[in-house]
């Protein structure tokens, strides 16, 4: 039998459940060689039936893993512990976050890039779901995926399921909101039920009490497993950025996510196709963490709003949400370009601050070696023709940092400050001082910053 491999994801139940096409894609890339899973146990144990067929492990299980000669490590959690036994393991080749002799490193180009995200990601256009797997599954392997439409139900059934909760208050509505969104749906002739955890009662309670009137709900009465069959039975989910939308998504059900609060669409947003994005217009959108005393991106959501986005959405898909105008909100919808992760915008135009991302999407394609030239020239063409000042700005400031770069090389060491660079630039500061730390500003190191440097430079300034 051939070496296995093994995947290391120790974080949350959507990081698990956003690894699920990691897992299919590892069979079709290493054929022969099994797949084993180290997870946290209240996770997999119900998500076991629901996932790819893998040899899901424990933490605790380091004796079944310490003497195995793994043919691949990936190590997906930035845990100490998980990059501790990450070093520690024999394979043939390791990617991800490890510990070796008390030094942190990052093996692999694309998570290096992740690692550089970190209270930087305004202008990241991948999900983590393609990210788990693009240094080691080939683009090809990956774009040759065709991941099903989520399930269209009978007119007859009138049931929307409301997921209440996230893993932060500022990532979900209040509880004012959901019992509004009740009365909105009653009055469209649809019936919401409540759904949510253990951790949702208390707000599945204010909910209901908000209402005045009886609710259906199965606030913490259904594993992840039952969770999933429920979903069977609906016509849609509505629900913030959560582990059990990425549940939702992976099992059929169509999704209406409320995009608020510090999360990222295009990282962690629905990953299948075909289900719908909700978020403010904000330019703060796609935080890593609020800057203010309280998230102002709520402030456009209404029941009333989220309500008309759901009946169009059931009743019209795209076109009908392509109709629709909603002051400071847009809607997006989940996709696939070039094999990856995509959101279309079905509501608004492209704003400067989405034609940088895609700009900045190409150009890591292309420095990956996963993109062309042309596609970044291209992108920057663009970015010109719609908004000629601000590129000529980011010009001048490509220009200014390979010159601060230069300086930084030539007095080797030198720390790189890449939070005084303006946001349309971190994506490139932000990789170089990470890559730099990771390889303890090795001359090899500082060459590859220039280079990335000069080719960012030379697509701005249109120079072949």
């Amino acid at each position: 039998m051939k070496r296995p491999i093994l995947v290391i994801q120790m974080q949350r139940m959507g990081d698990l459940i956003l690894s699920f096409p990691l897992f299919l894609w590892l069979e079709r890339a290493f054929p022969g060689h099994p797949v084993w899973v180290m997870a946290e146990p209240a996770f997999a144990g119900p998500l076991a039936r629901l996932s790819p067929r893998v040899r899901y492990l424990a933490y605790g299980q380091h004796d079944v893993v310490a003497g195995e000669k793994f043919h691949l490590v990936l190590n997906l959690s930035h845990r100490r512990e998980s990059m501790d036994l990450a070093g520690r393991l024999q394979c043939d080749a390791l990617v991800g976050g490890y510990i070796r002799d008390g030094v942190s490193r990052v093996a692999g180009e694309w998570q290096e890039y992740r690692m550089s995200l970190t209270h930087n990601n305004r202008h990241n256009r991948f999900h983590w779901a393609d990210l788990n797997a693009l240094d080691v599954v080939p683009l090809p392997v990956m774009a040759a995926t065709r991941w099903p439409e989520p399930r269209v139900m009978p007119p007859d059934v009138r049931t929307i399921g409301l997921f209440l909760g996230a893993s932060e208050p500022d990532k979900r509505p209040s509880a004012a909101f959901w019992a509004g969104l009740v009365g909105e749906l009653e009055r469209r002739d649809w019936t919401p039920v409540l759904l949510g955890g253990p951790g949702e009662k208390d707000l599945c309670r204010d909910v209901r009490g908000l209402a005045g009137r009886p609710v259906a709900s199965a606030c913490g009465t259904l594993g992840l497993d039952q969770f999933a069959v429920l979903g069977q039975t609906l016509a849609a989910l509505v629900t913030p950025d959560t582990g059990p939308m990425h549940l939702a998504a992976w099992s059929g059900l169509k999704v209406l996510n409320l995009s608020m609060g510090p999360v990222h669409a295009w990282e962690t947003g629905p990953y299948q196709p075909g289900h719908v994005v909700l978020r403010s217009a904000r330019d703060c959108v796609g935080c890593w963490r609020c800057r203010f005393e309280g998230p102002r991106c709520h402030d456009p959501f209404s029941p009333t709003r989220v309500a008309g986005v759901l009946e169009a959405m059931l009743r019209g898909g795209g076109k009908r949400l392509r109709g629709l105008r909603l002051p400071d909100l847009e809607i997006h919808a989940s996709g696939r370009r070039g094999g990856l992760y995509d959101l279309t915008p079905l509501s608004v135009r492209p704003k400067a601050g989405q034609l940088v991302g895609a700009y900045w999407r190409t150009f890591w394609l292309h420095a990956f070696g996963a993109g062309d030239g042309a596609a970044c020239h291209g992108a920057a063409a663009e970015l010109r023709a719609a908004h000629a000042p601000l590129a000529r700005v980011m010009t001048r400031h490509a220009l200014r940092f390979l010159r601060t770069l230069t300086a930084s090389s030539a007095a080797a060491g030198q720390a790189l400050d890449w939070e005084r660079e303006p946001l349309s630039l971190r994506p490139l500061s932000g990789y170089c001082a990470a890559h730099l730390a990771n390889h303890d500003a090795s001359p090899a190191s500082r060459k590859r910053a220039l280079d990335l440097a000069e080719r960012h430079l030379r697509f701005l300034s249109d120079t072949e």
